[in-house]
């Protein structure tokens, strides 16, 4: 295991710094990645045991180093691994005295152990995924968990992948070194991703900011590598400017500030500075791509946040990497320069399994077009989703905000929604039929491989108290369904709404569609309703039921979302 450990002092802030290290060096001496690893994390756990008594080290690189040297000898020794290896191993010795950063020119002009592990780990043998996940796992030692997230894959099957790569490269033979340049192309690609993941790493977890220190250093050691690449000097770029506002992302507390928010005056000015020198660098090489894209984007913050620059630099984005990152990124600066709805249209077709800030982003949409009862069910879903903690409490205070709000009645408005539904004729004793179409709906969807847009809802289309009600159960979709016998498709009109959300048991709604009309009568409204023979036909009136009796089943803290069409 390469978890950091517990203790929060001195051994757990020398795993984050130094842990590539030991492990590159250690790789290079025995050659065998896995007794790496372990005799690393036995020297970690020699620090556990002994700084708290003996104190630490003045160089804890050198001490762990030196710890981690000794059980490698040890284990060679007891297995018989074979005299020259133990001979080798034993008489190498760590020079403490050696500055950390040591740049020393061979065949390939830079020499660096961690650089020479990155390169290994990005041996063209190996798939691109195994490259990166190695690199991670052995230079910045996420855990298999970590890296899994950064992936958006299951746990073993990262593991699997990491275990094949290690394989790999012991049964081939694969050199650990820095490639001749002739030979550096073919892995410049899988390099650079691999400080990318690296520096998200430490700049998305503020515990493990060296990351973003080390990814930046080897980064430096890249771009004069590799002078003619423009994508290493356009990924410098990318990681100073970003880098430099560090200091202003948490506040005292820990909390997360927003961008907005932040104190452009306490931005690392000399940062911004080099990071603009290596984004001319990298242009003036003539060759754009997605790192430098990137670059652009961040200089443009630093510059001010041009808002519809950096929509149109996402939209270049997205066609040279089409993923569905980049267009989450693309529509929040979209929003940002169009307004919240346009960037909501975007989110459409987006899936990222398990990636918090997809229902983060469309929940600050729908909170700043108003519509707090489904802003708040979206926070509840990044909240379920989010692991840092600074994250979790950034959104547990929107979420209680927006709830806040989304109990209170307000004018919203909505876009047409497609939806299928089934409608029935109810009496107010008999209305239980029509709600108990909800899980037919479900299920006609489901054998259609069709998933719901968001949560179901009653439409009330005639309302006669005394005698009978028309009422559509039904699911919005993402687009025109073609209905089958009593299903049918049908479009939600768009137009202006009041909202309001009623928390508790559904008996309690006739009380809560009282006090909504009695607001609305106070401020003046009037609804889309038209008075007929059959009763009072509304133009849309939705009762839209937030919470699954699934997960929920106390329906004293079941949460429905009362709107209701004004007139135009």
């Amino acid at each position: 295991m390469t978890d950091v450990p517990a203790d929060p002092g001195p051994v757990a802030a020398a795993f984050r710094e130094e842990w590539g290290r030991v492990v590159a060096t250690l790789i290079r001496l025995t050659g065998d990645w896995d007794l790496a690893e372990e005799c690393a994390q036995e020297a970690f756990a020699a620090a556990v045991r002994q700084w708290p008594v003996e104190g630490v080290p003045r160089k804890p690189g050198a001490w762990l180093t030196t710890i981690a040297r000794h059980r490698a000898t040890d284990r060679i020794r007891r297995e018989a691994v074979g005299a020259a290896k133990l001979r080798e191993v034993a008489v190498t010795a760590y020079e403490p005295s050696e500055p950390v950063d040591a740049v020393l020119l061979n065949e390939a002009g830079i020499e660096d152990d961690r650089l020479r592990l990155i390169f290994t780990c990005c041996h063209p043998a190996l798939a691109f995924e195994a490259q990166v996940a190695l690199a991670l796992r052995t230079l910045a030692g996420l855990s298999m968990a970590e890296i899994a997230r950064a992936f958006l894959v299951p746990e073993p099957t990262m593991a699997r992948r990491v275990g094949r790569a290690k394989a790999k490269i012991r049964n081939a033979g694969i050199p650990y070194r820095v490639p001749p340049a002739h030979l550096l192309p073919e892995r410049t690609t899988a390099v650079l991703g691999v400080l990318y993941l690296m520096f998200n790493e430490g700049y998305s977890t503020p515990e493990r900011r060296p990351l973003c220190d080390e990814a930046i250093r080897l980064a430096r050691l890249l771009a004069q590598l590799m002078p003619d690449e423009p994508e290493a000097a356009g990924l410098l770029a990318l990681m100073l400017l970003h880098d430099s506002r560090r200091d202003t992302r948490l506040d005292a507390s820990g909390d997360v500030v927003l961008l907005a928010d932040q104190d452009r005056s306490r931005w690392d000015a000399s940062q911004i500075a080099e990071g603009r020198a290596a984004l001319a660098r990298a242009t003036r090489l003539g060759r754009l791509g997605p790192y430098q894209l990137q670059a652009a984007i961040a200089e443009s913050h630093a510059a001010g946040s041009d808002w519809p620059l950096i929509a149109g630099l996402y939209e270049r984005l997205a066609t040279v990497v089409p993923s569905p990152v980049v267009r989450l990124n693309q529509a929040a600066a979209v929003a940002m320069a169009e307004g919240p709805a346009a960037g909501l249209q975007l989110l459409d077709g987006i899936d990222i399994p398990g990636y918090h800030l997809l229902p983060a982003t469309r929940a600050d949409f729908l909170r700043r077009l108003g519509r707090h009862a489904e802003a708040a069910l979206a926070y509840e879903q990044a909240l379920g989703l989010a692991t840092a903690e600074a994250d979790r409490r950034f959104l547990t205070r929107r979420l209680d905000e927006t709830r806040g709000r989304a109990m209170e009645p307000s004018v919203i408005e909505r876009d047409e929604q497609p939806y299928v539904g089934i409608r029935r004729a109810v009496t107010m004793r008999s209305i239980a039929e029509i709600a108990d179409q909800i899980p037919v709906l479900a299920g006609w969807l489901g054998r259609r491989g069709i998933s719901p847009h968001s949560a179901p809802f009653l439409r009330y289309v005639v309302i006669d108290m005394d005698r009978e009600l028309v009422v559509e159960a039904g699911f919005p979709v993402a687009g025109p369904v073609e209905g089958d016998g009593e299903v049918f498709s049908g479009v939600l009109p768009a137009g202006r709404y009041v909202s309001a959300v009623h928390v508790g048991h559904p008996r309690g709604l006739l009380d809560a569609t009282r006090r909504l009309n009695e607001w609305a009568d106070a401020q003046g409204l009037r609804w889309d309703v038209e008075q007929t023979p059959d009763g009072d036909k509304f133009g849309c009136r939705l009762e839209i039921y937030h919470t699954d009796p699934r997960t929920q089943p106390d329906m004293d803290a079941w949460e429905t979302e009362l709107a209701f069409k004004l007139a135009d």
